[in-house]
């Protein structure tokens, strides 16, 4: 799984430079990574529907093989200056990011009890710290590998050698997981499972706590590289940063959730981002970026983590695919909102009008929030 998540991560620092080199139009630059959120939330569901299909396995699988198709596309693109075609393989590394999601509920389902749950997630999360250094790396030293116009082709060739070594070590992969299906509960509609108050607030908080993310990350490398001016090896190190904080922390965070503080970090999580635009308006120097951006990581692993691990309280073993669906469809079509708008706020509007908006949603969803756990009474510890 973190192997995968090497190419999403990649694609942060990739996508809106080479897309702002080959784009018809600059306020298209960060298209690519938009359309990555997009096919990402189109293939949610069927991802889930595979995976319930042909197993975990064999469903991870097809997710490498769309996303080796997708190298192939961008670095033709790359080296032919195509830009909607690097679109066209922008989509499949996101179609591959569907199937790459799955892969928490995966230990969920193998986990016995709350704190194997909690754990698991840790594990899986610091695993991915290997992705956040490798992906930019790759970015950044596959530049100048194979002559290109805009540059960024071999770092496509390296992904794909990463994909292919993610596909060996996924042969290693054995379920252990036994469903248990309690007979006492009968399969309920999707429209009841999601206008439940716990699945709102796991579902919508992992939704925020990606669009806000998405949105201030999306924009970060062109607002530092192409308009601020900052050398690449600055932009891939706030990048690189940003991407540690999302998992590293995790430790932590296993070990509060462990102790039931889902609430506390829940709002911790969105008290955080919004120092991360208070820090933003404070100036455009590389310290301001690495700063927001590494609070931003903090802030989403908060988030995206005790929303993980709410979310099974809210439906049964039998419903397990359909819940799942429906929340990674909410998150990633709201992150894909957030990274469209990313591109068109920063070269209409500027890089406050990124840190505004990022604050008055985060501002909101924490009084719906409020609104929420008042219905709830106390089944969520404070």
């Amino acid at each position: 799984m973190s192997l995968s998540f090497t190419t999403t991560a990649m694609m942060v620092l990739v996508a809106g430079l080479l897309g702002a080199s080959i784009a018809p139009d600059p306020s298209l630059a960060t298209l690519p990574i938009a359309m990555t959120v997009v096919a990402t939330a189109i293939a949610t569901i069927p991802a889930a529907m595979i995976m319930q299909a042909v197993g975990r396995k064999k469903g991870m699988a097809i997710g490498i093989l769309i996303a080796l198709t997708g190298s192939g596309l961008a670095y033709y693109a790359a080296i032919s200056s195509q830009f909607w075609l690097f679109i066209a393989g922008s989509m499949c590394f996101g179609f591959n990011a569907a199937f790459v999601q799955q892969g928490r509920f995966i230990i969920l389902e193998n986990a016995i009890g709350e704190k194997q749950r909690a754990d698991g997630l840790t594990l899986a999360l610091m695993a991915n710290l290997f992705a956040a250094f490798l992906g930019p790396q790759l970015g950044a030293y596959g530049r100048d590998l194979v002559a290109s116009p805009a540059g960024f082709a071999g770092s496509f060739i390296l992904a794909a050698g990463v994909l292919i070594t993610s596909m060996f070590a996924l042969t290693f992969y054995r379920s252990s997981a036994k469903p248990i299906i309690d007979p006492q509960i009968s399969k309920r509609s999707l429209s009841s499972l999601i206008r439940q108050p716990t699945f709102i607030l796991a579902a919508g908080s992992a939704a925020i706590g990606y669009g806000v993310m998405s949105l201030v990350m999306t924009a970060t490398p062109i607002s530092m590289h192409e308009i601020s001016g900052h050398s690449l090896d600055n932009t891939k190190l706030v990048i690189q940063t940003h991407i540690i904080a999302m998992f590293l922390p995790s430790m932590l965070t296993g070990k509060l959730l462990k102790l039931g503080y889902r609430s506390s970090l829940l709002f911790a999580g969105l008290a955080l981002y919004i120092v991360v635009s208070i820090i933003g308006f404070g100036g455009v120097d590389v310290i301001h970026y690495w700063w927001a951006l590494l609070l931003l990581g903090l802030g989403w692993n908060l988030l995206f983590v005790t929303s993980t691990a709410i979310l099974p309280s809210t439906y049964t073993n039998e419903e397990r695919f359909k819940a799942q669906a429906a929340n990674d469809f909410l998150i990633f079509s709201v992150q894909a909102i957030a990274a469209f708008a990313a591109g068109w706020l920063l070269f209409n509007w500027g890089w406050a009008s990124i840190l505004k908006i990022a604050v008055l949603i985060t501002c909101a969803w924490i009084v719906i929030l409020l609104s929420i756990k008042s219905r709830l009474g106390v089944p969520i510890k404070v």
